[in-house]
């Protein structure tokens, strides 16, 4: 997988997947000493750039939580698929891209590998993120689809990886972007026999890539597609974000009905759907009463954050240049708006069973010695892979 190198990071004057020590901290749940706190964190040339100067990468946080759980060395992961986030929802205007760039980035900061797939021909998310897709060269989701069917010349990996982009360094958070050609995805998709299968298909098939995230995010188009219906069966469990208001809770209804058919289609299979009500404002009585009709219309299928109406999410995309384009959290890391996404990153890594590294986030508490006991501790370790080394 394409790694851009921190050299890279640093002459485009990149600071994206950085965060300040104080909010590193709030995401390694850490309330203890800061100098303790950066003892765990080696050098690295981002720290030697005064750009970069008490700023904390996202594999700065995941290399932070995994030695507060006295893991040293990143655990070698099962071939296996990671939760898969499927952001789907029949109307457009809803928030749904906001929220899937708000969580896939949350995540990445707090550690997880994060994959964004980007399923819709409008590429909002890949403009979310600063890309020129009128101007770049996009391999998206639906070439890879028409490869991994070929008969001959079929999908290789490393075509796969050079579609995928790195977004944060370490490959913390990559996206495949999208542009406007994939809505010619739809007419081949009608062609193929068992059409729902090659979402599922391209994901086993290339599982050695897709088995190194903890999580896959993906964006979907507005509406019900063939592409839609093959990344359900695939994901199985959407998320939908629902605007507070009429036209939102009419096309909730019509995603619930589709799944109710995917239900019954295939029944070795169970479909479901988790909510987030999105653009409430107290003051406004019918966001309240289409907050009630959500929880009484799909019990317990209401996520308990809800999001407000913020001025902030107004400002992520430039109208001037996309490369200044980013979600909240990176924008406006101290604000509201990027509090309630963190707040429901956190819960959905619960409800999805996203785990860090393949393995549940448990801290484990720490031997007294402070500063100097976790100094030790990471000798000790780099010792012990260094003998690995020359025994190999």
């Amino acid at each position: 997988m394409y790694t851009a190198t921190n050299k890279q990071l640093q002459d485009t004057d990149m600071t994206r997947g950085f965060i300040k020590l104080k909010l590193a901290q709030e995401f390694c749940r850490w309330a203890g000493p800061s100098s303790t706190f950066r003892s765990l964190v080696p050098d690295s040339e981002f720290q030697k750039d005064e750009r970069y100067h008490n700023l904390y990468s996202a594999y700065d946080i995941r290399r932070v939580r995994l030695a507060l759980m006295d893991i040293y060395e990143e655990p070698r992961r099962q071939k296996v698929l990671p939760p898969i986030i499927y952001s789907r929802i029949s109307k457009g205007g809803t928030g749904k891209t906001c929220v899937t760039a708000n969580l896939a980035a949350c995540m990445a900061l707090q550690g997880y590998r994060v994959l964004m797939i980007d399923a819709d021909p409008q590429a909002s998310l890949t403009t979310m993120f600063g890309i020129d897709w009128a101007t770049e060269e996009v391999t998206h989701i639906g070439d890879l689809l028409k490869a991994n069917e070929a008969k001959t010349d079929k999908l290789t990996v490393a075509q796969l990886e050079k579609a995928i982009r790195p977004i944060y360094a370490d490959n913390m958070l990559d996206l495949i972007a999208s542009d406007i050609t994939l809505t010619n995805i739809e007419s081949w998709l009608t062609s193929l026999v068992r059409r729902e299968l090659t979402v599922a298909k391209l994901l086993n098939s290339h599982i050695d890539v897709f088995s190194r995230y903890d999580v896959i995010v993906v964006d979907g188009a507005p509406g019900s597609s063939q592409l839609s219906v093959a990344l359900t069966y695939a994901t199985q469990a959407m998320l939908a974000v629902v605007m507070l208001d009429g036209q939102s809770l009419k096309a909730m209804e019509v995603l619930a009905a589709n799944l109710e058919e995917m239900n019954e289609a295939f029944p070795d299979r169970t479909f479901d759907v988790r909510i987030v009500a999105n653009g409430y404002v107290p003051s406004i009585t019918n966001c309240q009463k289409a907050l009630d009709t959500l929880k009484s219309a799909y019990p317990g299928k209401l996520d308990p954050v809800v999001i407000p109406r913020l001025a902030s999410f107004l400002r992520q995309v430039s109208l001037t240049d996309d490369s200044d384009s980013g979600p909240v959290i990176e924008r406006e890391p101290t604000s509201p708006a990027a509090q309630v996404m963190i707040d429901l990153s956190r819960s959905l890594l619960g409800a999805y069973d996203v785990q860090l590294a393949g393995m549940i986030p448990i801290v484990i508490p720490r031997k007294p010695g402070g500063t100097a006991a976790v100094r030790a501790a990471r000798k000790s370790a780099s010792q012990r892979v260094a003998a690995q080394g020359v025994a190999r």
